[in-house]
């Protein structure tokens, strides 16, 4: 049975604003079923990440606790919360996944969720640890974020082999005969690899129902979808013109620069010297996009390269394969560029998955009958109003409020 999510009387958020860490524990306490809930379903199978998920979200929770005013409020936090970071940790464990499969790795499924009690403990502590400067904390982050995946990799990888000892004592001599040497002759790749992971690098990020943009330090211009993230490489335009997407971004790129611009989508490299063109690599997508809007591209892939003439898209699935996607899948991955909000072909739970990142709001298709539903649309982007009814009218649903939640229902009979 579905959980809700239990009012949140004023006196208890009062508490909250002020600091009250009772509060925080009460509110935690009574809606764990709920966020444990939520955590699974926006994981979508990596159920082992949902503690850590939950534990960070109220960790964030109680760092804006002064900022809210009504239960409404916080239970839209958490709803946000938990999709934009579980959505992240499903970008990292692809990479894992692949390994696993590459690997011949069975990986156990994850034990039963954690009781609340041992769960508060953990968030107890955490709160209580020393603060720390901003710069320090984003780089535990990024450190706690590595050490995430690298432990999982262990984990399902320990396997015991006479190499083992051989390689890290051969490592050991490398190191301390030759370091400065060695690291003298890293690869253009793994310097920008590095410095895309630096403390130095910035982050742009959009979240569900944002569109953003920014000005690049070459004048070049970046365009983002909701829940979309550029790394911009330190020194942007000096010696490396080098960022890295997820998500869905469209970029006009200055000319005159003796670096060729270069948009990383994972294992994908597209290079451009001038011109206009689109990505799209969102992880809970099988294909990634690119399309050259003007101007030629060359995309470099895992077994070899590409070159776009403008008007040309390639479409890569998560194995590296590439192909010409048809004009259907081009013009739905990149709509937004036109302010169209385009769907081809999906099932009502997917246009209300679309309805979350396009215009933020979360509807619910709880109803069997409608979720079997299929839809074709097109409409401006402009109005959340009139996607609504466009879903409505071409999947024969209707947008209704059941027990304070917006969901689609079947359209009645006439």
């Amino acid at each position: 049975m579905s959980s809700t999510f239990a009012p949140i009387d004023p006196a208890t958020i009062a508490s909250l604003n002020a600091g009250g860490e009772r509060a925080l524990e009460q509110i935690f306490r009574e809606h764990y079923p709920w966020l444990l809930e939520k955590a699974l379903e926006r994981l979508k199978g990596e159920n082992a990440a949902a503690p850590r998920l939950i534990i960070a979200t109220v960790r964030e929770f109680w760092e804006e606790r002064d900022g809210f005013h009504t239960s409404a409020e916080i239970e839209a936090f958490f709803s946000e919360e938990l999709r934009h970071r579980a959505r992240a940790i499903r970008a990292r464990m692809t990479a894992v996944h692949r390994f696993e499969k590459a690997e011949g790795v069975h990986v156990p499924p994850p034990s039963s969720p954690p009781s609340v009690d041992a769960l508060w403990a953990e968030i107890s502590t955490a709160l209580h640890q020393p603060v720390v400067d901003a710069a320090t904390a984003a780089k535990r982050r990024r450190e706690h974020r590595s050490h995430e995946v690298a432990e999982h990799i262990n984990t399902v990888t320990q396997r015991t082999s006479w190499k083992t000892p051989a390689i890290i004592v051969i490592v050991a001599a490398v190191v301390a005969l030759g370091g400065a040497w060695w690291f003298s002759q890293l690869s253009r790749a793994e310097v920008v690899n590095q410095l895309l992971g630096s403390a130095e690098a910035q982050t742009i990020v959009t979240r569900a129902g944002q569109i953003g943009s920014a000005t690049l330090a070459d004048n070049s211009v970046a365009r983002l979808a909701p829940e979309s993230r550029l790394v911009v490489i330190p020194r942007f335009g000096s010696d490396y013109r080098t960022l890295s997407v997820a998500g869905s971004a469209a970029f006009h790129v200055a000319a005159g620069n003796s670096n060729a611009f270069e948009a990383r989508l994972g294992d994908i490299t597209v290079r451009s010297n001038g011109g206009a063109f689109s990505v799209r690599d969102f992880a809970d997508e099988s294909h990634r996009l690119v399309r050259a809007d003007s101007g030629s591209l060359e995309v470099i892939l895992p077994n070899g390269s590409r070159t776009l003439a403008a008007g040309e898209a390639i479409q890569v699935d998560r194995a590296g394969q590439a192909a010409t996607p048809s004009d259907a899948a081009a013009t739905q991955g990149f709509s937004w560029t036109n302010g169209l909000f385009v769907l081809r072909d999906v099932t009502v739970p997917d246009a209300a998955q679309a309805l979350w990142r396009w215009y933020g709001m979360d509807v619910a298709v709880t109803d069997s009958t409608a979720a079997g539903r299929t839809l074709s649309l097109s409409v401006p982007l402009e109005s959340s109003q009139g996607a609504i009814s466009a879903i409505e009218t071409a999947g024969q649903v209707r947008f209704v409020y059941v027990d304070g939640k917006m969901t689609f229902q079947p359209a009645r009979r006439r």
